[in-house]
């Protein structure tokens, strides 16, 4: 993960849905063996945001402040179901529920990984069709090593997960080990913690790390941290510089204007209180549902209720498309997140991440 010096509005961690399917019975093994379908996704939230927790300690809560990670995690997981389950009744995925409790325990001892690979998630289900053969899912591949490749329009056609370099949408589309980069849209290997990063040649930090110390400007390449070594910095330590950690994640970095030094300059500060005098801070120092607005031309103001649902999104002095907990920018109108066929504008709103022609699509695969 990247640490610069534009200012940071989220943490954001993307972590594949586990592709299983499901039919009218719970598994191959015949009716309510094993883990039925329809638990998969609260099963799934749970392991996944206790490894979020894990890997980014309390800097995870700091920057989600409000939002219910279990429910966010849940809800993208149920919404694939439906084409999931239809898939198992066209008899192009074949699901065990007897192996889902095994592919959880291998998440969660998989710890802070980039898509890595676990056969025993891939024992859960079972695609029939082969490399070549049309597919809306991925999880139809019989080969553990395609994923379902969409061009222009559906059916996709099973491939190989693209190596380093290759074209990408999510990571799910790169082979195991490889992300895909936001910025370029290529699958790439991250670095490493304790390995160099950014910097403009070197890549970012994997899953749970942090890059502290790079210059993309400067050419200057940081080192990975992991998040208890990035996050130590103290009450009153220099922040909001690229060759200092992160504040504490009970602490924000609250930002200053320096006049002699004519820039911004950031200090490791306690959070403000509710309807308190705040600065603008990474992350916000104000509490859940409230947002720091500062007057013109300052960086300090006060806490104030965030947008709810149909108002106008906040996009002032340092703050971009903020509404309140558990509500999306979407066209200018702050909306709750919606679900796979609702209508869109942007990606944030979707809980799939991926608006497509005006509506929800799931994250990968056909639409």
């Amino acid at each position: 993960m990247k640490w610069s010096r534009a200012v940071l509005a989220s943490v954001v961690v993307v972590m594949p849905v586990v592709a299983c399917g499901g039919s009218s019975d719970d598994g191959l093994n015949g009716p309510g063996v094993g883990v039925p379908i329809d638990d998969i996704p609260k099963k799934l939230g749970a392991v996944t945001c206790d490894l979020f927790k894990g890997c980014f300690g309390g800097l995870y809560e700091a920057f989600t402040l409000g939002e219910d990670c279990e429910t966010t995690y849940e809800t993208a997981s149920r919404d694939e179901l439906p084409k999931l389950k239809a898939a198992i009744d066209a008899g192009t995925v074949l699901y065990d529920g007897t192996k889902v409790d095994g592919c959880i325990a291998a998440i969660k001892a998989g710890g802070c990984q980039d898509n890595p690979d676990t056969p025993e998630c891939d024992a859960v289900f079972q695609g029939t069709v082969e490399t070549g053969g049309d597919c809306e899912l991925g999880a139809e591949c019989k080969s553990t090593n395609d994923y379902c490749l969409v061009g222009s329009s559906c059916p996709g056609k099973c491939a190989p997960r693209e190596q380093a370099g290759g074209a990408c949408k999510r990571s799910d589309d790169c082979a195991a080990g490889l992300t895909c980069s936001d910025d370029t849209n290529k699958c790439v290997k991250p670095a490493a913690i304790g390995a160099a990063c950014g910097g403009g040649s070197e890549p970012d930090c994997g899953f749970g790390g942090f890059c502290i110390g790079s210059d993309d400007d400067a050419g200057k390449p940081g080192k990975c941290l992991a998040s208890d070594e990035a996050t130590s910095g103290k009450k009153g330590d220099d922040c909001y510089a690229e060759d200092k950690p992160l504040c504490g994640p009970d602490l924000r970095c609250a930002l200053d204007y320096d006049t002699t030094a004519m820039a911004i300059v950031g200090k490791c500060a306690e959070p403000a209180e509710s309807g308190g005098a705040c600065a603008l801070s990474i992350p916000s120092s104000c509490p859940a549902g409230e947002y720091c607005a500062v007057a013109p031309m300052t960086v300090t103001g006060t806490c104030t209720k965030s947008p709810v649902a149909g108002e106008d999104c906040i996009t002032a002095s340092g703050i971009e498309d903020h509404c309140g907990p558990d509500l999306r920018c979407d066209g200018g109108k702050c909306r709750a997140r919606q679900n796979l066929g609702e209508a869109c504008e942007s990606d944030d709103v979707c809980y799939s991440g991926n608006c497509l022609d005006g509506g929800c699509a799931p994250g990968g695969g056909c639409g």
